[in-house]
């Protein structure tokens, strides 16, 4: 009893110690990390780290690289230290908050931006890789510094001891808009030596000054890359990549009198006067020509100035060799800017640009003091006036001339459409009249045709008549033979006539209430109910008798 008693203390003891430890470990040792947390675990035993190093490696004491996810641990306090973290969150953004912006200044070449929530990107910094040593400030993957590879939208878990993560806007490329990219790290492409040109006082392209300048760059090489970014989001490093965003299409740059003055357009006519015109021209950027622009270039406002600089050139170049009279007539008017777009096109050619046409919207021709002189337009106009009037008048002449032979031609077109109608009644009378006598013959014809079906459908009917009647007849024939070839078997069957007599009138003899009474020879009273049978007993017997 007393074992017994021992062992029940030692078991309860046992459970009570358990009890006591599972406490302690669910009280102290327990890890719970929530959802959008992380645990970061830091080891208080193990080996020193080396020198330098940040993140302790497997074994060693110190901050661990992993970070715990969502869940429930169980680590020892005198071993292990920890830290909790919330989840790395890169945003998405909300496409629905977005608008574009235009930048104030010239709207044909301000680029939108976008307002609202932007997605973003992550950017990582490594503590816990090896050291770069050598290598620029953006490492590949395994090293320490900023990695190369970013974080797109997303939830992480990252631990913040071993890696930074800061969030920058992601590249957003709008509508109408493409992105020329830059890359920042790798080898130069090298160098190229390009010729400038400029347009002479002929028109045609003359060649400038050399010019070195650096090559388009390829994938992993440093520069302007030869290839750009659509309308589009990218998560792109900003330490690997800058991107300028360059509008594509067609604009618009008008060189307007009532504008700065350093933009008017002036130069002299070849009889001395001063000629002033607005100019617009519509001009373009085709994409795949965007990257060579501006590494040529380095600007999209200098692109523009090369264009405003080329249109000032060139009306002056073309337009000093036309004298003043010229811009104020209609045809040379548009010889003028017909030359203008076609020699401006082949001086931007040469420069990637398009140019779609320059439109030359207002000439004035002025004095010698820079003032409009109207006396010469007034000649010039009463001059293009009396020509107008000359030409409106022999225009008069001829229409009265048209307008007589108008009235003549009307009057035969009347009388031919008189006999054209005469002609066609005469001939509706004619056809009408050759119409119905063909009727009347066709009704005569068709009448005949009836009769003659009709006499054929009554010989029919006499036919068929004679036939059926002579049918009937012999039908009747036959029946009467065949009854007396009846009568006469019944007569030869019971010997005589008499007898065939007796047969008949016992058959259609049918006395049902003829009663014979028999009161003695000679009295008369019938029992007529027997009457029948007495008849043909006396009918049988006297024909019996008979030899």
């Amino acid at each position: 009893m007393k074992k017994i008693m021992i062992l029940k203390y030692i078991g309860g003891g046992t459970l009570v110690l358990a009890g006591l430890v599972l406490a302690f470990f669910w009280q102290f040792c327990r890890i719970y990390v929530g959802a959008n947390e992380c645990v970061v675990l830091i080891r208080k035993t193990g080996e020193p780290m080396p020198a330098g190093q940040m993140i302790a490696e497997e074994g060693q004491m110190g901050i661990q690289r992993v970070a715990l996810g969502p869940g429930r641990y169980f680590y020892a306090p005198w071993l292990w230290d920890w830290e909790t973290y919330p989840l790395t969150r890169i945003s998405p953004g909300n496409p629905k908050t977005w608008r574009e912006v235009f930048e104030a200044g010239d709207p044909d070449y301000s680029v939108p931006t976008i307002q609202g929530k932007w997605p973003e990107v992550g950017i990582v910094t490594n503590y816990a890789g090896k050291p770069s040593g050598e290598l620029k400030e953006v490492v590949p993957a395994g090293y320490q510094g900023i990695q190369r590879d970013v974080l797109s939208p997303g939830t992480y878990r990252i631990n913040p001891r071993a890696y930074k993560v800061e969030t920058v806007p992601a590249v957003v490329v709008p509508l109408g808009c493409c992105g020329v990219v830059t890359s920042q790290l790798g080898d130069l492409p090298g160098t190229e030596v390009i010729q400038e040109t400029t347009i002479g006082p002929d028109g045609e392209p003359v060649t400038g000054r050399s010019k070195v300048v650096q090559k388009l760059a390829d994938e992993g090489q440093r520069g302007v890359l030869k290839d750009v970014l659509p309308p589009g989001i990218y998560y792109l490093n900003p330490f690997v990549h800058k991107v300028r965003i360059v509008q594509i299409g067609y604009n618009q740059i008008s060189q307007l009198k009532r504008g700065e003055v350093s933009m008017h357009i002036q130069f002299p006519s070849a009889d001395g006067f001063t000629i002033s015109v607005d100019v617009t021209v519509v001009w373009g950027r085709h994409p795949q020509h965007l990257p060579e622009m501006l590494n040529r270039v380095g600007e999209v406002a200098k692109i523009r100035e090369i264009v405003r600089a080329q249109i000032r050139s060139i009306c002056r170049n073309i337009g000093s060799q036309y004298v003043s009279t010229d811009f104020i007539q209609g045809e040379k008017r548009e010889l003028y800017q017909k030359n203008v777009t076609e020699t401006l096109q082949r001086a931007c050619r040469e420069r990637d640009l398009e140019i779609l046409i320059a439109l030359v919207r207002d000439i004035e021709v002025l004095g010698g003091s820079g003032k409009e002189d109207m006396d010469l337009k007034k000649t010039i106009q009463r001059g293009h006036i009396a020509q107008e009037d000359d030409l409106t008048r022999q225009v008069q002449r001829e229409t009265a001339m048209v307008r007589a032979e108008r009235e003549t031609a009307q009057v035969a077109i009347d009388v031919a459409r008189e006999q054209i109608s005469s002609e066609t009644r005469k001939k509706v009378a004619e056809v009408k009249a050759e119409g119905e006598k063909k009727a009347e013959e066709i009704d005569a014809q068709r009448n005949l045709e009836v009769a003659q079906i009709e006499r054929q459908i009554a010989e029919l009917d006499a036919e068929t008549t004679r036939v059926l009647g002579g049918a009937e007849a012999q039908v009747e024939k036959l029946a009467n033979q065949a009854e007396a070839d009846g009568k006469r078997m019944f007569v030869q069957a019971f010997g005589s006539g008499r007898a065939y007599n007796l047969y008949t009138f016992a058959q259609q003899f049918q006395p049902e209430s003829i009663r014979l009474i028999f009161a003695g020879e000679g009295t008369f009273w019938t029992d007529l109910s027997r009457l029948q049978d007495v008849a043909s007993m006396q009918l049988l017997k006297s024909s019996s008798e008979k030899p």
